[in-house]
């Protein structure tokens, strides 16, 4: 059995020793003689004898990461709140690479989609990093252009052979707009009865469409994944997911960055001395919605994740609230208000 590396952090007045086993349990980014722990956001640990890149956190194995912090899903499953998205992140090396960074990191759950063509990336990174099936919350989407019960059945099979997987976590209807809604929401439901999926829901879904589905007597999705932002925070569908007890879920956390610099929220991130990045990501956890903000930058990735140490004010989160300005920073958003009659 390796030795012990003994490792001091956070030392502004006096310095706390960590021991830490030489054993591959837990991974680490090494600059010079300072180690980063992922699970200590804003904390450097100073290596006191030079030992090899992996670690096991006996800290850790005591007080779990406040990034694992979960949403309960209706069914009693346990979510995480903070993900990876991979959105625009290419398959065949781009989106490998940030979900290797990203789960070095800490992160434990990291969402795709047909649509995104990277779902092979993300197999074989979870293959390579070696981790067991449970340490992980696989997101994925049917595509729109494959509804109808048969194309489902065929779709997550091969969705699965992609990802290397027996059954992923959460299986979404990416948009309504594909139609035939309701066999295509039977099928998911019966994908889920077959264990190829822990649980199911749907993205870029309005409270007409959703409505109009539990007219039909089905059981409602758990998840709704929305545009959600400070910058549209969709106040009135997320009450009715509340409500219906379906779990909100967030993408486009950043609004994509494109009202950065000019809202009050940069006014926020100054006062608490953080990015903006990291005061809108850190709205959605406070506000209890799921997110899963998307890089392929490794800084970035670890920066995005240092939201769990620190918090807002409750006086800056009333601020923030009043930077809701409908703003949409992705079409698919729009698909929410197409008409029951052109999607059932």
């Amino acid at each position: 059995m390796p030795g012990f590396i003994d490792l001091t952090y956070g030392a502004k007045e006096e310095a706390t020793t960590l021991a830490f086993e030489g054993v591959p349990q837990g991974s680490w980014d090494i600059d010079n003689s300072t180690i980063i722990h992922p699970h200590y956001s804003r904390v450097q640990h100073t290596i006191r004898e030079n030992y090899g890149k992996m670690g096991f956190c006996m800290s850790c194995a005591r007080t779990p990461s406040r990034m694992e912090q979960t949403v309960e899903l209706r069914s009693g499953i346990q979510m995480p709140i903070f993900g990876l998205g991979t959105w625009l992140a290419k398959g065949k090396g781009e989106c490998l690479q940030a979900c290797q960074w990203a789960i070095n990191a800490g992160y434990r759950m990291i969402d795709t989609a047909a649509l995104y063509k990277n779902e092979e990336d993300v197999g074989q990174a979870l293959q390579e990093l070696k981790l067991d099936r449970e340490d992980y919350f696989i997101v994925t989407k049917l595509h729109w252009d494959c509804h109808g019960r048969e194309n489902v059945l065929r779709e997550i099979e091969i969705q699965l052979k992609k990802l290397g997987l027996q059954y992923v976590d959460l299986y979404l209807m990416h948009s309504p707009k594909g139609g035939k809604v309701v066999e295509t929401w039977n099928t998911l439901l019966e994908i889920k009865k077959k264990g190829l999926a822990r649980a199911v829901g749907v993205s870029n879904f309005g409270i007409d469409q959703l409505n109009e589905l539990k007219k039909t007597g089905v059981e409602m999705p758990e998840v709704n994944q929305i545009e959600l932002h400070v910058w549209h925070q969709q106040k009135e569908l997320c009450k009715y997911l509340k409500d219906e007890g379906i779990a909100v879920m967030g993408y486009c956390p950043l609004a994509r960055v494109k009202r950065f610099g000019s809202t009050a929220v940069l006014k926020v991130a100054e006062e608490l001395k953080v990015s903006e990045a990291q005061v809108a990501i850190r709205w959605s956890v406070q506000k209890g919605y799921i997110t899963i903000p998307k890089s392929s930058n490794k800084k970035r990735i670890h920066d995005n994740a240092d939201v769990f140490s620190w918090s807002i004010p409750a006086k800056l989160m009333a601020a923030l609230d009043d930077v809701d300005e409908g703003f949409k920073a992705s079409g698919s958003v729009n698909n929410q208000d197409i008409p029951w009659k052109d999607v059932a």
